[in-house]
């Protein structure tokens, strides 16, 4: 035999002696020549001997379960797995392993295995531990199990600063257990798309099924998302192209694994054929779907440029997820085209959409509001009021909208003149009157900086504003392309004879107006000082879109309430000082002004429920945003809404007129369904209406066309929405929606399951632990050992303090969140399943509540159709007399408490042993086949541990 290794020590060998096989192990290595080895033939006198490597035969058969045991600094050993096939080849002795860790099959050099009992062999020969320490370890391995498995399968233990809520858990699964992840993602406004996409990323990532992920956004939602990632998943690897590095020949592509682009950049030629050649994506990601548009006229198609980029990388990958919440808008053939992009294999099925409808439930996943509920089954939305505050007209008032209303009219005129400079003016125009809406002092401001413009060189009327490129922040992107444009050298000529006369009419009477500023008035004394008055320690956000508003708000707030009181966001703002500012107010402070409105960065629902919209934005959709960031799972009081709005103002009373006629349009639709939770489908209604409802177009063209026809176009808009809303909810009312059964059939995992396994490791490992359960926390004592294996988390500390509660992590950040990417729960979980920490086979003693005499926990596996290990679910099978079943439901309960173990003799035959096997391998594999289609073929059913409950009478 040609043989270079020496095999490890409890290897399995046999030696062909005088014409007879003997059989024994590996007891020892003397040297690379010589091993003693152990024989199992009890007739000898001495049962061990010296023995030449070369002479030793492997005796391993096939099915054995064996230990990977490679010796080599530097190999990483690969856990327990199944002999599955053997050969020799040229002169070595080889078995193909199939491993469980990693799904992967190897072939192994016999001396660099050792042969494990697992818990079947055990059963069968009887061996069933009735030791205290063995039950222990044997609840830890379940409650192991179950962890990584739940979190594999649904991403709800990743790094998370809320805990993620029924519907997304749903969805995750839902989506995960089919092996399809073509889907579109449809969900209400709302409801967390980004959570369930980190969420799902998370899942993949753990099955290392996400290698390369393509996500593409709007070009104002790139940075968000990256936030997002990182902050609230952990994923750092994420990098913006175009903005953190760019690419000049392929090969840089090997660099970048998670990329994120912005749609509009992406779609351009020299842009695509950058993007074509980074290879294949594991997966890709388009945010806002329903922006990719292709329409059909007779036999010929029409597509955006959009479209064209994500049908060029559809070619580029397996997996498609599309976002969006309004993916029909009213139009057949541009929701079809989208939904051909995720399932081209589907065509001809979909040009047969309006006769059968029902074939979108494997393509589109969506949860309604109003019916989304807590853990317990409550719905997260608490309701709403919202109050309307009108500020009293005044003469002085109207003569400046007059005079305003006359110089916009001058101004647009001068923009239909041809060219960029008389595009700009318009833009000038439209830009004002918003920031007239906002606030006096805003449009003041920025009145007065055109006339500085026009009388001053470009030089000093030059401010250097970074540059911003960010949806959340849609009227700060308008005061800085406002700058741009009166920066520019053209700006310094009047747009229209005799303007400069007219900005310094209108600069004099907004100046004698902030002197008297009734809305700040209001806004003080109404709202906020009534407030108060109720409660002098009450908390209020106050939404602005523009940064000038901002200011003036914060000066008046402090003047009056003092200095640290106030905190501001906006864009300018880098993501830890945002961070800061909320912490400030829900700590000391009681303000909180924001331009922010779209981005998920402030959820303050637990210490505030009262927002004052001091300007309400000319994007419904925005406001639907800004209500968002109280109104939201979590909130345990009515959310209290205050509307300021100024009659007088032609503007602000059309926004305001549109939003009760909005509000007038979402009462009739959902008066038309019956439904448990109503605000809850108001809501879900107004998000889809808002989406659809695009009329600022229409606002822009006020003075051209007068208030009347401006109302009516107005009205036109809603009614369009309207049909779309209709058309939407008839068609996605045969998508899948709240997949509760989806998990009903897991083993579901919850927060008392991670603390009990938590703390019976710690105990099980001898690590000296304080549990602090009134704070939230565990503090724990780690010795040199472990001091030195988590170094990266402690330090040079020894004492680590350490939670599961989400909220406790947020909220001080110094204690150290035990979700599934720490480093210390991923250690914890792996000495759990480590074959020498055992707990295979085991007999209790009548368990409190017994429903069954007989259990097996095991692992399932699914397969794709190439045969790659696609899923794996962990599985309980119970047995009595009575009754059998896989999942119970809440049977993971009964490893909240140690268990007893049965102190007698086991009194189980062979047969008797042979029979329950029998029994619980027949259920699990109906289960199985329940769970199989044609994407997810059955590949392996593995139990993992054993137990009996048995009584002591």
């Amino acid at each position: 035999m040609n043989s270079t290794l020496t095999p490890v020590q409890g290897c399995l060998i046999k030696l062909d002696v005088h014409g007879e096989t003997r059989l024994g192990i590996v007891s020892q290595t003397k040297n690379e020549e010589t091993c003693v080895v152990k024989w199992f033939d009890k007739g000898l006198k001495n049962p061990f001997s010296d023995v030449k490597v070369n002479d030793l035969q492997p005796a391993f058969k096939i099915g054995m379960e064996v230990l990977d045991a490679t010796p080599e600094i530097g190999y990483q050993r690969l856990g327990r797995g199944v002999i599955v096939f053997e050969r020799k080849l040229a002169g070595f002795y080889q078995y193909l392993v199939n491993f469980e860790l990693d799904n992967i099959r190897v072939w192994m050099p016999f001396q660099h295995l050792i042969p494990v009992k697992n818990a079947e062999a055990r059963f069968k020969g009887g061996d069933v531990s009735i030791s205290q320490t063995e039950v222990e370890r044997f609840r830890l391995r379940v409650l192991a199990n179950a962890i990584k498995l739940w979190n594999e399968n649904t991403g709800a233990l990743s790094h998370l600063d809320i805990d993620p809520l029924p519907h997304q858990i749903n969805l995750v699964h839902h989506i995960l257990k089919t092996n399809n992840l073509n889907w579109l993602i449809a969900d209400d406004v709302g409801l967390g798309k980004t959570i369930e996409t980190g969420m799902l990323l998370h899942a993949l990532r753990q099955r290392d099924q996400a290698r390369r992920v393509l996500l593409v956004t709007p070009a104002g939602l790139t940075k968000q998302w990256k936030e997002e990632m990182y902050h609230k998943f952990h994923i750092d690897e994420f990098r913006i192209y175009g903005t953190d590095f760019f690419i000049n020949e392929q090969r840089e592509w090997k660099q970048y694994d998670y990329v994120i682009g912005s749609m509009d950049t992406l779609k351009h030629d020299n842009h695509i054929e950058k993007l074509l050649d980074a290879g294949n994506w594991d997966l890709i990601i388009f945010d806002e779907g329903h922006r990719l548009s292709r329409r059909q006229y007779g036999n010929k198609y029409d597509s955006s440029d959009r479209f064209d980029l994500a049908a060029k990388l559809r070619l580029k990958t397996k997996a498609m997820i599309i976002l969006s919440a309004t993916p029909h808008q009213g139009d057949q053939a541009k929701f079809i085209a989208l939904l051909e992009l995720l399932r081209p294999e589907r065509r001809r099925d979909l040009l047969q959409l309006d006769r059968n409808p029902e074939i979108i439930r494997d393509m589109i996943y969506r949860n309604h509001k109003a019916d989304v509920t807590d853990k317990d089954g409550k719905f997260i939305f608490k309701g709403k009021v919202t109050k309307a505050i009108a500020i009293p007209t005044t003469d002085e008032f109207q003569e400046f909208e007059e005079l305003l209303s006359a110089y916009f009219k001058k101004g647009y005129q001068a923009s239909q003149a041809e060219g960029n400079f008389a595009r700009a003016i318009g833009f000038v125009m439209t830009t004002y009157r918003k920031l007239a809406a906002s606030s006096v002092m805003a449009i003041h401001k920025a009145l007065l900086k055109r006339v500085t413009r026009l009388e001053m060189s470009y030089q000093s009327a030059h401010e250097n504003l970074q540059e911003l490129n960010d949806e959340r922040y849609a009227g700060e992107i308008l005061e800085e392309e406002l700058t741009k444009i009166l920066n520019d050298g053209k700006s310094s000529i009047e747009f229209f004879a005799g303007e400069l006369e007219d900005l310094k009419e209108l600069v004099e009477v907004s100046h004698h107006l902030i002197r008297e500023d009734k809305k700040i008035n209001v806004f003080m004394d109404s709202i906020i000082d009534q407030i108060l008055a109720k409660n002098s320690l009450e908390k209020v956000l106050i939404f602005t879109e523009y940064r000038t508003t901002q200011e003036y708000i914060k000066t008046k707030l402090e003047e009056q309430y003092g200095l640290g009181k106030v905190e501001i966001i906006n864009g300018s703002m880098k993501h830890d000082d945002r961070i800061n500012a909320i912490k400030n107010f829900e700590e000391t402070g009681q303000f909180l002004i924001s331009t922010e409105a779209g981005g998920e960065g402030i959820n303050l629902q637990k210490t505030c429920n009262i927002m004052v919209n001091y300007d309400l934005p000319w994007n419904p959709m925005r406001l639907v945003q800004r209500i968002g960031r109280l109104y939201r799972y979590g909130q345990q009081k009515n959310v209290l809404i205050f509307n300021l709005h100024q009659p007088d103002s032609v503007d602000v009373n059309i926004i305001f007129k549109m939003y009760e006629r909005i509000e007038q349009i979402v009462n009739d639709l959902s008066n038309v369904q019956v439904h448990e939770f109503n605000d809850g489908l108001k809501d879900e209604i107004l998000g889809e209406l808002s989406q659809y409802v695009d009329v600022e177009d229409v606002l822009k063209t006020l003075t051209e066309i007068g208030i009347s026809r401006t109302e009516e176009r107005i009205e036109e808009a809603l009614r369009n929405a309207k049909e779309a809303v209709n058309i939407q909810r008839e068609i996605l009312s045969y998508a899948t929606s709240g997949d509760a059964d989806s998990v009903r059939t897991d083993i579901q995992v919850e927060t008392n399951h991670i603390e009990s396994f938590i703390l019976g490791m710690l105990e099980l490992l001898d690590i000296e632990y304080t549990l602090h359960s009134e704070s939230g926390y565990i503090r724990i004592r780690f010795n040199d050992e472990y001091q030195k294996k988590f170094k990266s988390i402690l330090g040079k500390a020894s004492l680590l303090d350490v939670t599961i509660d989400r909220s406790v992590a947020v909220n001080r950040p110094q204690i150290h969140m035990l979700d599934l990417s720490s480093p210390i729960m991923q250690y914890l979980i792996e000495k759990a399943l480590d074959y020498d920490t055992g707990g295979l086979c085991c007999a209790i003693s009548n368990a409190e509540k017994a429903f069954m005499n007989f259990m097996t926990t095991n692992i399932l596996k699914w397969q794709d159709l190439q045969g790659n290990v696609v899923r794996k679910q962990f599985c309980i099978y119970t047995y009595s007399p009575k009754s059998e079943h896989v999942n119970p439901p809440k049977i993971l309960d009964m490893f909240t408490k140690k268990l007893t173990a049965f102190h007698q003799t086991v009194p189980i035959t062979t047969q008797q042993a042979n029979s329950l096997l029998e029994k619980a391998d027949k259920a699990l594999q109906s289960f199985m086949a329940e769970k199989s289609n044609s994407y997810l073929m059955p590949n392996d059913l593995y139990c993992s541990s054993m137990l009996l409950n048995l009584s002591t009478k």
